[in-house]
């Protein structure tokens, strides 16, 4: 045991060192190795606690400690914050504060990945090809893993059972899986990859292939094709999973991307109203479209929505009774499990904002409503604002990304920054925007000092 802690010490001292002395891009490379492979450290409470969760905090005090600028003004980073203030201070009335406490860690991580990231690509234009690189490199390991899973589901099994499994999903989700867990790539029809939730999966791959799409703006030759590569592996990757609201995105989002870029050619003025129309369009023929391209879509998705409704008529009724500050952290699982005798699985919301009500009340869907929010008019400004240019491009994807992850949340059981895996390339997709944006705007004029 002494042994144990000795090299405990000695390693997170080295850690510590090696943090101090990288620079800001390097601490976002090994932010992003660390991100797929999540091996795990130790204990905090009933929960383990993964490695990239661990640098991620220790490169935030790195950045706190340099003095670092902080910049409240930009509304994404403020909308961020504003949400962990709220479920901060819901963790004071939750029956579980460590869950409450880590799902902060995690918000503020992703802000503190995207500072970097911004500040990474603001110092050195392209910088951040590399920790983007080292991230996609997993997703397409992960889209070849997808096929072979699914073609081969007998090798999907293996690798659950083997350690290699603990050491990219985790000993609690392993644990979890073998204990009758609710995951669902033990069906045949189904693969996850790196992941034993094939929704999940799908979403990651899907952030993956905008991100490549992102990195190819305004590259031509050897790398664009590379980047071209990577994205299908991913796209198509998505359909293999066997996940129905990864197959709708993977076929809607693509044409979204481009919409939002033809509509707003002619005038800004004119694209919200546009913009309507098209959406109404969409909501029309997509059933159609979706039962032609992907066979027993609409019977899969009345069997995966039949699947849902008692959880949400849980919520309903929750709602009812804890109108103002919901269930606080690790409610929603305790006030679930004391109605499985209804037939009620104890399952989490599976939706964004039910599960941002049942753990931190009205406040907490408010702030996460103005993320949601923030995020979107961000981008869809640059997007419409710069039409044409590089810049306008790489937001169209980025646009294309947070849309998955935040349409896959309304029924499924993921974050409004995705999951562990998923969070650092949302977080790198807004730091790539964001320098880009500062970068495009004009120097101010210098004042001729007067005679």
């Amino acid at each position: 045991m002494i042994l144990q802690l000795v090299l405990a010490a000695a390693a997170a001292f080295t850690g510590l060192l090696f943090c101090v002395t990288a620079t800001d891009r390097t601490r976002l490379t090994v932010a992003a190795f660390l991100a797929v492979p999540q091996v795990y450290v130790g204990p905090l409470a009933t929960a383990n606690l993964p490695l990239s969760q661990c640098w991620t905090i220790l490169i935030a005090v790195c950045w706190l400690l340099e003095r670092k600028e902080l910049p409240l003004r930009d509304p994404v980073f403020r909308a961020v914050l504003v949400l962990a203030v709220l479920q901060g201070l819901a963790i004071s009335w939750s029956p579980d504060p460590v869950v409450g406490v880590l799902e902060v860690a995690r918000l503020l991580s992703f802000a503190f990945l995207a500072l970097y990231a911004t500040r990474v690509e603001r110092g050195r234009p392209g910088a951040l090809t590399g920790p983007f690189t080292v991230v996609l490199a997993w997703a397409v390991l992960d889209a070849v893993l997808v096929w072979v899973f699914r073609l081969a589901p007998a090798v999907e099994a293996a690798f659950l059972r083997s350690p290699l499994a603990v050491l990219v999903v985790g000993p609690d989700a392993m644990t979890a899986f073998f204990d009758g867990g609710a995951n669902n790539v033990t069906d045949p029809a189904k693969a996850g990859g790196f992941f034993i939730n094939a929704n999940v999966s799908s979403m990651f791959l899907g952030v993956a292939t905008f991100c490549f799409l992102a990195l190819g703006v305004g590259l031509r030759g050897r790398r664009r094709r590379l980047y071209a590569a990577g994205a299908l592996a991913c796209w198509s990757a998505t359909f293999a999973t066997g996940s129905k609201t990864a197959a709708a995105l993977a076929l809607v989002l693509p044409v979204a991307v481009r919409g939002v870029q033809v509509l707003g050619r002619p005038r800004a003025r004119w694209f919200l109203p546009q913009a309507a129309a098209a959406v109404g369009l969409g909501v029309w023929l997509l059933p159609s479209v979706l039962e032609r391209y992907v066979p027993g879509y609409a019977d899969a998705s009345s069997q995966s929505l039949a699947s849902r409704q008692p959880m949400w008529d849980f919520a309903l009724q929750m709602f009812r009774e804890h109108l103002v500050l919901g269930l606080g952290f690790g409610g929603w699982s305790r006030t679930i499990e004391q109605f499985a005798a209804l037939g009620i699985e104890a399952l989490p919301p599976h939706n964004l904002f039910i599960a941002a009500w049942a753990s931190s009340g009205l406040p907490g869907v408010a702030g996460l409503l103005n993320l949601a929010v923030t995020v979107l008019v961000v981008l869809t400004a640059t997007v419409v604002r710069g039409l044409g240019t590089h810049l306008a491009r790489t937001a169209a994807f980025a646009l294309g990304a947070w849309w998955w992850v935040l349409v896959h949340g309304m029924g499924d059981n993921t974050a409004v920054y995705g999951e562990a895996k998923s969070m650092i390339l949302l977080a790198m997709l807004l730091g790539l925007v964001t320098a880009r944006r500062a970068a495009a705007r004009p120097a101010p004029e210098a004042v001729p000092c007067p005679a």
